[in-house]
């Protein structure tokens, strides 16, 4: 009979002062994720208080205190309350799923297409278009700004909605193109000299065999772009007023907000939350799983 292994935990293989390390260790980054995550639940509670007597409240029990009567209301307050440039909150956040939507979709095609071909392809050009792409990014964005906008209105795609999010995505360069670049060129070009000799083009190399084996990476970059996206409120805020998301407009409604209205905006806020905790709960998983080995042998 075959004794069963009996797990152990990794501590137990630890030195004493290497336990002391790891629990200091743990106590900071405990501290540091409390520190992270405790303001959003003193939002989540605030946003529960009765909207005309928070201020009253705050002064007679200090900051952190839990309403007694809870106001479950001022989320669907939230829903029909707020509003702005005339579009309410469901309205924001249409505009912000397809805001995400068609961001995300042409960013992570065209910057997958371009890292590609600048990771596997040498051409005349190549490395000064490369260095332009770098230069670009590093120019901070109030020297960039007044030249972007400026070029916007001359195209006639300034307030155009999604047709703007559509061209500006296409550029191919940025954050995600340096990872991707990293991604590509770390493939073996050996599967795509076995492609050649069997005849495939090199779109065949691309979409059949370069692209899968970077779809694991492409997904994580994906969550983090969508939720960069999702959080972005200074694209709507400057090149589509008429069309305002969930984070530009309550951007702007916090700006004139009463008091009285602040429990009703931090139910928004936390209404505002939810979407990107629910894609990231279902897609951490596979962010850690969906890890590609390769398949070279010999």
């Amino acid at each position: 009979m075959s004794k069963k292994v009996k797990e152990t935990s990794i501590l137990t293989q630890r030195s004493k002062p290497e336990k002391i390390v790891f629990g200091i260790i743990f106590a900071l980054f405990l501290i540091y994720a409390v520190s992270l995550i405790f303001p959003f639940v003193w939002m989540a509670v605030l946003s529960l208080e009765e909207a005309k007597s928070l201020n009253t409240a705050m002064k007679l029990n200090g900051a952190f205190y839990i309403p007694e009567v809870l106001y479950f209301s001022n989320y669907i307050d939230a829903f029909t309350t707020m509003e702005d440039n005339g579009v309410n909150f469901i309205g924001m956040l249409m505009n912000s799923a397809w805001f995400v939507g068609i961001g995300l979709l042409f960013t992570m095609f065209w910057h997958s297409i371009t890292a590609y071909i600048f990771a596997k392809y040498k051409f005349k050009g190549r490395n000064f278009i490369y260095t332009c792409a770098i230069f670009s990014m590093i120019v901070p964005i109030i020297g960039s700004s007044g030249a972007m906008y400026r070029l916007m209105a001359e195209l006639n795609l300034y307030d155009s909605g999604p047709l703007y999010l559509m061209v500006t995505s296409c550029g191919g360069f940025g954050g995600t193109f340096l990872m991707m670049y990293g991604i590509f060129a770390n493939i073996s070009w050996s599967y795509a000299e076995a492609v050649f000799i069997d005849g495939g083009s090199d779109n065949t190399v691309f979409f059949r065999i370069m692209l899968p084996q970077a779809l694991p990476a492409i997904a994580a970059m994906a969550v983090n772009t969508g939720i960069g996206l999702w959080n972005n409120y200074g694209t709507a805020l400057m090149y589509m007023p008429s069309t305002p998301t969930v984070a530009s407009g309550l951007y702007k409604i916090s700006l004139y907000i009463s008091d009285h209205g602040r429990p009703i905006y931090y139910a928004g806020l936390i209404i505002s939350i939810v979407p990107v905790l629910i894609i990231y709960g279902f897609m951490s998983g596979s962010m850690m799983k969906n890890l590609s080995i390769g398949g070279l042998k010999g």
